[in-house]
């Protein structure tokens, strides 16, 4: 693949192409045979996150060969996008509310499902590349084989290839020195051996094919036909092209990068009216949300709720691995990251992750850590019949 560098320049482009305020430049590359042999493949993704994450997510897929990366910025002050601009190979996009009128004609979209349909779509649309990966920061793609011989077996029929997900796991105690560390649990397939209930009893209710997250894979579209690019699939005039999945080629979705993250995470969600939440979220998703909602009065319930989906017991561990349902991929964005941004990896350390979380999750942790010492305080009906 022809390596190619990001143009830096200070002002943003508009929708049209021409430079407006606070956007990198396009991107130039050289025209060579290399480039129409190979496919070339893009991501996207819509980003809000602790600036590590976001920048070990593009550092990872830069790595592997992404010929661009374009983030598009929730927040369009996020102090991660200054960082991303540093990137090669990338493009920074701020959601202002400049950008939602220049976009869509009406003001920012409600539904964070549809400012990542709108952004991707964008992206799809005006990208070089032959195929663009349509994902969230916290997913890393793995490859245990070329992505180019899987885009081989694909003729153009295909719009799209169907790339499964793995879901992060911990086992019993351990703790890791790196926010990407763990194992991973694959999902529990129509036809398969394993039910859900057999291994994590009462639990299973709250979970889909065996995962906490969702378990559906993500798109790999192929470029140049005009698809709307949903969360997981291309469509085009409201279905998803042929597609064939994957063989060698995965996501790793660490769903919650600490348990911390996790429940930041989930508080926001429970901040949803109903309407939004059974349009956003899938069934046990949202059986979830609302246990932590309404069962979980403290952090440490939310945590301890979050070790029954996430934290595996020996037995669970035991029957996953016979099943081949449990592996343990290595990645190490920290890598990379470090050759490109020179002590942004120290934030990938659980604790520094946590300190990162931003103003808004870390305002959401402390009320419930608040519950805690107002639970204390407060005497048990039991001792106050007693003083009565």
């Amino acid at each position: 693949m022809a390596s190619t560098r990001c143009k830096r320049a200070a002002p943003r482009r508009r929708m049209d192409g021409t430079p407006g305020p606070r956007q990198t430049a396009p991107m130039q590359t050289a025209s060579t045979a290399e480039d129409t042999a190979t496919p070339r493949w893009a991501v996207v993704a819509t980003v809000r996150e602790p600036a590590a994450l976001v920048a070990a997510f593009a550092a990872h897929h830069l790595a592997l060969g992404a010929d661009e990366l374009w983030l598009f910025f929730d927040d369009p002050e996020d102090p991660a996008a200054d960082l991303a601009e540093a990137l090669p190979r990338t493009r920074v996009v701020r959601c202002d509310d400049a950008y939602w009128r220049e976009r869509r004609g009406r003001a920012r979209p409600a539904l964070q499902s549809q400012r990542q349909m709108a952004n991707a779509t964008l992206a799809g649309n005006r990208t070089r590349a032959d195929w663009i990966l349509h994902v969230d920061a916290d997913e890393l793609l793995w490859c245990e084989g070329p992505l180019a011989d899987e885009l081989a077996r694909l003729d153009e029929s295909h719009g799209w290839l169907k790339i499964r997900n793995l879901e992060r796991v911990w086992l019993g105690d351990e703790r890791g020195a790196s926010i990407f560390e763990g194992a991973f649990r694959r999902p529990l397939l129509p036809g398969d051996a394993l039910e859900a209930g057999a291994i994590y009893g009462e639990t299973a209710r709250f979970m889909r094919m065996g995962f906490a997250g969702y378990p559906v894979g993500k798109a790999l579209s192929r470029t140049g036909h005009g698809y709307r690019l949903t969360v997981h699939r291309p469509e085009a005039a409201g279905e998803a092209p042929p597609f064939r999945v994957a063989r060698a080629v995965h996501l790793l979705h660490f769903d919650g990068l600490t348990p911390r993250h996790w429940a930041a995470k989930t508080l926001r969600y429970a901040t949803h009216p109903e309407a939004q939440l059974d349009r956003l979220l899938h069934v046990e998703r949202r059986a979830q949300v609302r246990h932590v909602r309404d069962r979980c009065a403290t952090l440490d319930d939310i945590l301890a709720f979050h070790a029954r989906l996430s934290r595996l017991t020996p037995e669970q561990a035991e029957t996953l691995t016979a099943a081949r349902k449990l592996s343990r991929p290595r990645v190490n964005p920290a890598v990379p990251l470090a050759a490109l941004l020179p002590g942004v990896a120290a934030g990938l350390a659980p604790a520094a992750f946590d300190a990162a979380l931003g103003a808004e999750y870390a305002a959401r942790l402390a009320e419930r850590e608040r519950c805690v010492s107002r639970r204390a305080d407060r005497p048990s009906p039991v001792s106050a019949r007693r003083s009565r």
